[in-house]
């Protein structure tokens, strides 16, 4: 059996993170495998020479792959896909514990003492954080409720029955409702984890400090550096960081998921971006940032966006048979007769992060509300809001 092993999950566009998460995983285990599954399809790239070993999403055994790639994002494919590949290495590599890193990580130092922490444990997690947070900026602890208490860009498993049996069911969660869909309580993979440690036996929750250090835990934990080794808090050597939402254009920004900080408040943080920005672009970033992701479009060039993602999930019985991404089939038929197709879909960019009241949309919407009020009362009004919260999750407008 091979001892130890890491892994992480990309498309095309993020190869260059996978490139330097590798070579810092390979700088302190350069004997141990690294393994990385790509969601999307190789064409002519060329990634010979690499150091790591690449497989295509479609190949590693997932039961109707081609539905499953149609009917979910980007974004929830590659997290949803997650308990697959692990099954997939664990059985077909014969790895004794093996770890799932975000290909946005970078390790900076050994990381020897995370597969020590499996002699005692079957899966390890890491929280978003372990300590309140009292100071009404973003993340706060009401959005942890919302997405997960446990951080998925990192989790440790050890080849037992018990971590076969939680792959299984986390397998099933993942490819029949790992959507991005927060107001129905689901978020990918990350949002079922919450039950592990209620579930299976063996869960380590793991809150050491040097561990997945991160944008949604920055008001606990400071970095210092100490003979050229990074430190948590002065004493805690930093493991690993995780640069979830870095805008590699944008040089002050830490997150784009967060307003607490930025490098200018938090300038012990500078050094660790500066050198991972470096990093990344030495890596080729541009090169593969412009590639378009394969399972995007529709076998004609036109975008599949959120709403033909969903009109599919809504009628999969109806259209079992059809290749989704067919643009001679019954169900492109079906989404142009329903004028349900775009050339662009900006949906996900708007948030509680990017909301502006002075939108012009927005006041247009709000006085619309004020009026509704008005010619309905207080009750009635309620119940519209109610029924509204409920039709606007795309999944219950099962009226398409």
């Amino acid at each position: 059996m091979v001892p130890i092993a890491a892994c992480t999950i990309v498309s095309k566009n993020y190869l260059a993170y996978a490139k330097t998460l590798c070579q810092s995983f390979k700088k302190f285990n350069p004997d141990s495998p690294f393994y990385v599954l790509l969601v999307d399809e190789m064409g002519d790239l060329n990634l010979e020479g690499e150091h790591f070993e690449i497989f295509e999403a479609k190949k590693i055994g997932v039961t109707d792959f081609r539905r499953i790639s149609f009917r979910f994002g980007i974004l929830e494919l590659n997290t949803n896909l997650k308990p697959s590949f692990l099954k997939f290495l664990m059985k077909e590599k014969l790895i004794e514990r093996l770890l799932y890193i975000d290909p946005d990580i970078q390790i900076v130092n050994e990381i020897q003492p995370v597969f020590d922490s499996l002699d005692d444990a079957n899966i390890i997690l890491t929280p978003h954080c372990t300590s309140p947070i009292e100071d009404g900026m973003k993340p706060n602890e009401q959005d942890f409720l919302s997405s997960g208490v446990f951080n998925l860009g990192f989790i440790g498993i050890k080849n037992t029955s018990e971590t076969l049996k939680f792959l299984d069911w986390w397998e099933n969660r993942c490819l029949t409702l790992g959507f991005h869909e927060l107001r129905t309580g689901l978020f990918v993979d990350q949002k079922w984890c919450n039950l592990v440690p209620c579930l299976f036996e063996g869960v380590k929750i793991v809150k050491n400090a040097g561990w997945n250090m991160a944008y949604w835990n920055l008001h606990e934990r400071r970095l210092s550096k100490s003979n050229d080794i990074w430190l948590v808090n002065d004493n805690i050597p930093l493991i690993f960081f995780h640069f979830s939402g870095i805008a590699v254009d944008q040089p002050s920004e830490i997150s784009r998921h967060q307003n607490r900080y930025d490098l200018s408040s938090r300038s012990d943080l500078k050094e660790l971006f500066d050198q991972y920005r470096k990093t990344l672009i030495e890596n080729n970033m541009d090169f593969y940032k412009k590639f378009k992701y394969y399972y995007g479009a529709f076998s004609n060039g036109i975008l599949i966006n959120q709403l033909a993602r969903t009109y599919y999930v809504i009628n999969e019985d109806r259209f079992a048979f059809a290749d989704p991404f067919d643009s001679t089939s019954d169900f492109y038929k079906a989404c142009q007769q329903k004028n349900i197709l775009s050339n662009s879909d900006g949906s996900a960019k708007y948030n509680t992060m990017t909301y502006n009241s002075s939108d012009s949309r927005i006041k247009f919407i709000n006085s619309s509300l004020r009026i509704v009020l008005k010619i309905l009362g207080g009750d009635r009004y309620s119940m519209l809001m109610k029924y509204l919260s409920y039709i606007s999750i795309l999944r219950n407008q099962k009226f398409l």
